[in-house]
């Protein structure tokens, strides 16, 4: 999969990679991978993170603690990168030669690392710490997020959590609404899902508050639910080779099931703006793939909200929930590549895990042994809610891989093409052969056909 809300939706709001124009490529040094790094070394490096982002700036500082304690010669400074400009400010910082040393990135933000040629490929170190006996990536993690944070068969990005999206609910508002709550467990069904949909919205309607919608944002704003969806339905967006095989009976099945859950006032169409939100306990349902903190504490939802797992389509048999990385790079012109790299292993760490659970990362762990959130820091605090949400279904999880089929540049146009296409279908006055030919015109620009 953020972060924390404009984070994972900030890909959708992206704009498209301007030319570096006649800016020289500087050739890196080739550097010697080297895991036993002395502990006297003296140096400074930088860390980029996402500004605004309290959570992560508190939990990457604890870091910098612990490292500079036993590091006590090195120093380490962060840097912000706004999240919704994130393309052009790190082409502003290579440009002026001033790109972090450590980069935070997301999926599919990382793909435009790699397309630039920003970022090292990190199997080496992998494998040199795999060598060493410091950890196996297959055994001791959760495996699938560091293929998320790969292309080509190279780790480019290594993530600092499991992000998968799951269903955010107000348990109130479902409890008053006479949901079966038994129903509403991990791997529960999307026919479940919309079962729920239906009686909140006649429990809204019954109480005075016909304007709130059921779900919040993100069904079809966010490219982590709308491209698991159209998957789950049978679809896809490019074939392997990388064309547009959008236009199917799958994908109208899909948009069907979209326009439906708007006719019913499940969702609020395009033309309209919502006054109901999630946060402010107006919306009874939210895919996130956010900390549990960052809506268990508030006001209006304090001791009425729990998660569960993102809701199975099972028509074909192939359902799928989003899921992608928030992580970090490392630069591949820094000077210190191999003291970036003993950063992200102390990152890696249990203890290192366990610190980013005391300071904010309310998300599941990367590491497999700290998996129990009864035990596990990141559930510290919320070990009554149900925290296994976020680790439910490996099976059925899926990222935006589907992105590297085509020309990495053409990323963040392609995200758009989908994201307007599920706006587009939300907005009643156009059919849906109306969204369709909108969504390949879209997509053979982007692919320039």
């Amino acid at each position: 999969m953020k972060r924390f809300f404009a984070c994972l939706c900030a890909f959708a709001l992206l704009l498209p990679a301007a030319s570096c124009g006649n800016t020289a490529t500087v050739e890196p040094e080739k550097t010697e991978v080297n895991i036993d790094v002395p502990k006297d070394i003296e140096a400074s490096i930088s860390i980029l993170v996402p500004g605004g982002n309290k959570n992560e700036e508190t939990m990457i500082q604890c870091l910098i603690d612990d490292f500079t304690e036993e590091y006590p010669n090195v120093t380490i400074d962060m840097s912000y990168v706004t999240i919704n400009s994130y393309e052009s400010t790190v082409r502003g910082l290579v440009a002026s030669g001033a790109l972090d040393d450590i980069v935070w990135s997301n999926s599919p933000d990382f793909y435009y690392l790699v397309a630039k040629d920003y970022v090292e490929d990190l199997n080496p170190y992998i494998a040199a710490s795999e060598s060493a006996g410091e950890f196996n990536v297959e055994t001791d993690f959760y495996s699938e997020y560091f293929e998320s944070g790969s292309l080509g068969g190279k780790l480019y990005c290594v993530p600092r959590s499991s992000d998968s999206v799951v269903t955010f609910i107000n348990t109130d508002i479902l409890t008053k609404a006479g949901c079966d709550m038994s129903k509403v467990v991990n791997g529960w069904s999307w026919d479940d899902f919309l079962t729920v949909c239906g009686q909140v919205r006649t429990y809204m309607d019954n109480n005075g508050q016909s304007s709130s919608y059921v779900v919040d944002a993100n069904l079809n704003t966010w490219l982590s639910v709308c491209y698991p969806l159209l998957v789950s339905y049978g679809a896809d967006v490019l074939d392997e080779k990388g064309n547009i095989a959008i236009d199917s009976e799958a994908t109208r099945n899909c948009l069907n099931m979209i326009r439906e859950m708007v006719d019913k006032r499940y969702i609020c169409p395009s033309t309209e703006s919502s006054g109901s939100s999630f946060e402010t306990g107006t919306s009874a349902m939210l895919f996130q793939s956010a900390s549990v903190s960052l809506f268990a504490d508030r006001k209006a939802l304090k001791g009425k909200m729990d998660i569960v797992s993102f809701p199975l389509v099972m028509d074909n048999g192939t359902p799928k929930i989003g899921c992608g990385i928030a992580g970090y790079c490392i630069n591949k012109q820094s000077k210190n590549k191999n003291l970036c790299y003993k950063f992200l292993t102390y990152m890696l760490s249990k203890e290192g895990q366990q610190r980013m659970g005391e300071n904010g990362l309310n998300l599941a762990s990367i590491r497999k042994d700290l998996s129990d959130y009864t035990t596990a820091n990141w559930g510290k605090k919320y070990q009554d809610l149900n925290l296994s949400a976020y680790l439910y279904g490996s099976e059925y999880k899926i990222d935006t891989k589907f992105l590297s089929r085509a020309d990495i540049g053409a990323k963040v146009d392609i995200s758009l093409a989908i994201t307007d296409l599920f706006t587009n279908v939300t907005n009643k006055s156009k059919t849906i052969d109306d969204c369709m030919n909108a969504v390949i015109r879209s997509l053979e620009d982007a692919l320039d056909y």
